[in-house]
């Protein structure tokens, strides 16, 4: 488990293509609000070799860490629909399994519930963005937690890309 830590105050977090993490990995970033209600947002690019898993989403005040300011952060009260979230362009999927909730050993820790990206590009960039507004104080420092893993089947990662980012 890797753990990135950063104080942001730009809109993008962190991006990762290829085939990395392999494994569930843990980012965390410290985000300093310019709005009230600020939308952290998700996007996942796949190919027919891979697909992304999101688990265990968090945004919390820097100074109130136990007060969860997402619905549904883990996804557990969703069964193949991710309650509370907004999922757009899934419709670009064909074939794999889409975007939607899973749940089992597919997911962090193997138990409970997740997101899963499994949408191979067809050539014109399938991109799936899965995210979710919060409220905010401007000025305010809050941190934003999420767990993050690739399956990979071999072939070739070139459009296999990662990007989280609040806007």
């Amino acid at each position: 488990t890797t753990t990135i830590v950063g104080t942001v105050s730009v809109p993008h977090l962190f991006s990762t293509s290829g085939t990395t993490p392999s494994y569930w990995n843990e980012y965390s970033f410290n985000f300093v609000a310019a709005t009230t209600a600020p939308i952290l947002i998700f996007s996942f690019t796949t190919n027919l070799n891979s697909n992304y898993f999101l688990d265990a989403v968090s945004v919390a005040l820097i100074t109130l860490p136990s007060v969860q300011l997402l619905e549904n952060p883990s996804f557990e009260n969703s069964t193949t629909i991710a309650t509370d979230w907004l999922v757009w362009c899934a419709y670009t999927c064909t074939g794999g399994a889409g975007a939607q909730v899973t749940w089992g050993t597919n997911c962090y820790l193997s138990i409970g519930n997740c997101f899963l990206v499994d949408c191979p590009d067809t050539g014109s960039g399938a991109i799936v963005y899965l995210g979710q507004s919060f409220s905010a104080t401007i000025g305010s420092t809050y941190k934003i937690d999420f767990w993050l893993r690739m399956a990979y089947a071999g072939g070739s990662t070139s459009s296999s890309l990662f990007n989280a980012f609040v806007q």
